[in-house]
């Protein structure tokens, strides 16, 4: 592994030019501590420098107690990074009237570079993790969210209200006309991939009253025991023989891991149906509409920034937000809707396989769940709904549910809500056995982070980060995306240095790559003169085309000749052909057109489906450069 020094000063080189600071000291400890310390000091140590500069400039006073590990200076300040934050504290520590905002910028650019960076965490790192997951546990099974029995009966009030209006255009609430199962692209508890997942041969009991198995595992109940050698032998579990989640952790930061509870095939299967019926009925609520957002993120982002300048919204954020949801709080906010109820509880997994041992689940779902996802989002809706209603005084009445929801806003586990309201909102959402995360939640000073953006007085001071290691060979398909993105996020940044340095690695790595726009095919360079690279003319297609890098998905045989579970694929659409990227709260938010978009966001759409995709299955996270004409725009 190559070390990424180099890359800490081009841009600490950059952040000097752009703020007029001396940074040769900087780079000289940033060398001397990664030597000494190892690359800890990028990935961990200043990025909790980073978290102690965020906390200042909303408090308005940055004090030795909040950086240790960092000298301070005998004028005032600590010593690294003193040229930059200079301009934003005078030297007692004491925010200035009106610190630099590209200094602001330049700090956090430079202490969150390799926050992100993917890697895996210590073994130390992640069995602490795992402990911290079996202790949510605990404290749920011991803890229950009803204690107080006033804040309660808000929150099942204002609970029926919200649902009973979400499920209102389904009859009895029953969403059977709307399920339409599918495989996602992930791993499964059996670890079973690709077009194996169309053989179902177990189903849970539990699933029969809402999801039979010969509605959902099986294009036509003809096929089932027909003959010997094409009949569909399934195995019918009891709760007690159910498999239960695989509990894994994937990179998130080197701090920590990300915990994931990996679902069986069935379970996934039919959770699916329920979220892919679910999320346009509550994205069009009437209470819910614009207020609990699954696939845009730009309503929370837009409400940062402006309230980074008008202090209108405070950001919040929960810790372990999806492990602390307490089942029995889920079971309660649905019980406007037995019905439905019947049907999230039916395909909710209600064991975990942690270090080989089994346990009972007291949470509703950890992520891997597809339902995880929206009865979070809408669990804390609720919570902070009902806690506003009680604060202003208002009757429990539906109209008084809508005028108390206006000014609240939900992504995942980012929360808006009045700024005046947030200190008694975190109370609220900890009397429901939930846990605000106090060091990225913000409502004094004018510094808002949500939903990725970092806002100051109205600016946007989000970092660039680098989210994989240096690529070295064609073998390395994703890190060249991720490093062309990263590249061009550099670019449109104006840190001309640094992108110059990161292109000069790429191309000597991979060879020349064009430029373009960000809606080019492949990966390309950006530019502020609309130029773009083209080698011919087409005269079939009667366009000018270029030569580009293309991210392919690799393929495996994986042919699916069972003609029940080729014909059920084939019915249920291309998206269960397992080579769909991953979306939502599991994943990186992928949009066409967004400069920090990722790999999936360079192949070429006519790649993302397959003709083939009875006989073949991409092979997930791996990836192969392939160079191709494609448009030249």
């Amino acid at each position: 592994m190559k070390s990424l020094v180099w890359l800490s000063e081009v841009v600490l080189q950059d952040c000097g030019t752009r703020c007029g600071a001396d940074t040769t000291r900087d780079i000289l400890t940033v060398k001397r501590r990664v030597e000494h310390e190892g690359e800890s000091f990028l990935t961990i140590t200043l990025p909790s420098f980073g978290e102690a500069f965020d906390r200042a400039i909303a408090e308005g006073r940055l004090s030795p107690s909040s950086t240790p590990g960092f000298t301070w200076h005998r004028g005032g300040l600590p010593e690294f990074l003193r040229g930059f934050l200079r301009q934003v504290f005078d030297p007692s520590g004491v925010l200035v009237r009106n610190p630099s905002i590209e200094a602001i910028a330049s700090v956090r650019q430079v202490c969150y570079l390799f926050k992100k960076v993917n890697r895996d965490c210590s073994a130390k790192r992640t069995a602490k993790a795992i402990e911290g997951y079996l202790n949510v546990e605990k404290e749920l099974k011991e803890a229950h969210p009803s204690n107080d029995s006033e804040r309660y009966r808000a929150f099942k009030f204002v609970a029926g209200v919200i649902w009973s209006s979400v499920l209102r255009d389904l009859p009895y609430g029953d969403p059977w006309d709307q399920l339409r199962p599918k495989h996602g692209p992930g791993a499964t508890a059996e670890r079973i991939l690709g077009n194996a997942k169309f053989l179902l041969r177990r189903w849970h009991t539990r699933l029969e009253g809402h999801f039979p198995f010969t509605e959902f595992g099986v294009v036509n109940s003809r096929f089932l025991d027909v003959e010997p050698d094409q009949g569909v032998p399934i195995e019918y579990l009891s709760p007690d023989a159910e498999t239960p989640v695989r509990v894994v952790t994937v990179p998130k930061t080197l701090k920590g891991p990300r915990i994931i509870a990996v679902e069986p095939v069935c379970m996934q299967y039919t959770q699916q149906a329920l979220l892919q019926a679910l999320v346009p009925l509550i994205e069009t609520g009437k209470y819910t509409s614009g207020r609990v957002n699954f696939a845009r993120q730009s309503v929370n982002r837009d409400l940062a920034l402006s309230s980074s300048r008008d202090g209108k919204f405070a950001t919040l954020d929960l810790k372990d937000a999806s492990d602390r949801v307490h089942k029995d709080l889920v079971y309660d906010m649905l019980e406007c809707a037995p019905r439905f109820r019947e049907y999230v509880f039916a395909c909710r997994t209600t064991r975990a396989s942690v270090l080989g041992s089994v346990i009972e689940l007291n949470k509703f779902a950890s992520m891997g769940s597809a339902l995880c996802f929206p009865m979070e989002a809408m669990v804390f809706y609720c919570t902070v709904v009902a806690g506003r209603m009680q604060r202003l005084g208002l009757r429990l009445t539906p109209r008084n549910v809508y005028k108390a929801s206006r000014d609240v806003y939900i992504y995942g586990d980012d929360i808006l809500v009045p700024t005046g309201e947030a200190p008694n909102t975190c109370v609220d959402l900890e009397a429901m056995c939930l846990k605000v995360n106090y060091r990225k939640s913000f409502w004094t000073g004018k510094f808002r982070e949500s939903c990725g953006m970092d806002a100051y007085d109205g600016e946007d001071v989000t970092p660039v980060y680098c989210r994989s290691e240096q690529p070295t060979g064609m073998h390395h398909a994703e890190r060249f995306a991720s490093w062309v993105s990263m590249a061009n996020q550099f670019y449109l940044k104006g840190f001309w240095k640094t992108t110059k340095e990161i292109r000069k690695w790429i191309e000597i790595h991979l060879g020349t790559v064009p430029f373009g726009t960000t809606q080019s095919e492949g990966l390309c360079f950006y530019t502020f003169t609309g130029m773009s690279t083209h080698k011919r003319w087409n005269r079939e297609l009667m366009r000018f085309e270029r030569r580009a890098w293309i991210p392919s998905l690799i393929k495996r045989t994986d042919s699916l000749e069972g003609k029940s579970e080729a014909l059920l694929k084939c019915l249920l659409g291309s998206a269960n052909s397992g080579s769909s990227a991953s979306s939502g709260h599991n994943g990186s938010t992928m949009q066409n057109g967004d400069p920090t978009r990722e790999w999936w966001n360079f192949i070429v759409p006519s790649q993302r489906g397959s003709e083939d995709h009875l006989l073949r299955s991409a092979a997930r996270g791996k990836l192969v450069l392939k160079s191709r004409w494609v448009l030249a725009n």
